[in-house]
């Protein structure tokens, strides 16, 4: 039929639906390091290291933590702690590619980031960097040359607006006491 998508014919690669894929938030300025890096080298270097923890004494409290490697992580924290949800709805990842569409797993694990506590000052003044930034307006000033104002004043026939004709402002205001 016309206008439909034919994209993998309504297929769904279902090869790696039993794997097991972690989910985890992190902070924008992680996310956008972690961007760059890949952008700008062709090789597949590590990004992070994860390291998991298990005391003997709470075995089923496993501390999770990862540590940023790479010359794009300069001005970011370098360690960070992984708070491990347990309950969470369960959840599967989906990739599209040209024009096929897979399941590439289930989420097993669901992690929150945050910088550990003595890099919380420096994530802090990182945060209000990027609040002060998102502030600075851009605005520019163009001058138009031989223009008689016609762009700024209302189209006709729309409803609402008052027009700068005197004529046509007696007569709305005469519509508008007869209503």
């Amino acid at each position: 039929m016309m206008g439909e998508d034919h994209r993998n014919d309504g297929f769904l690669d279902m090869g790696k639906a039993d794997k097991s894929v972690w989910l985890m938030k992190c902070p924008v300025a992680v996310a956008k390091s972690w961007k760059n890096q890949a952008a700008s080298s062709s090789d597949s270097l590590p990004v992070a290291k994860v390291v998991f923890s298990l005391d003997p004494l709470k075995p089923d409290e496993p501390q999770f933590t990862m540590e940023m490697v790479g010359s794009e992580t300069e001005r970011i924290p370098k360690s960070y702690t992984l708070n491990m949800f347990k309950d969470f709805v369960p959840m599967c990842v989906f990739s599209e590619t040209g024009q096929a569409v897979a399941m590439e797993g289930k989420v097993e694990h669901k992690f929150d980031m945050k910088p550990h506590e003595e890099n919380i000052e420096e994530y802090g003044r990182l945060c209000r960097e990027r609040t002060n930034k998102s502030m600075i307006k851009n605005r520019q000033i163009q001058v138009i040359d031989n223009d008689r104002g016609v762009h700024m004043r209302p189209m006709p026939g729309l409803v609402g607006l008052i027009s700068s004709n005197p004529r046509i402002r007696r007569k709305q205001c005469q519509l508008n006491n007869q209503t």
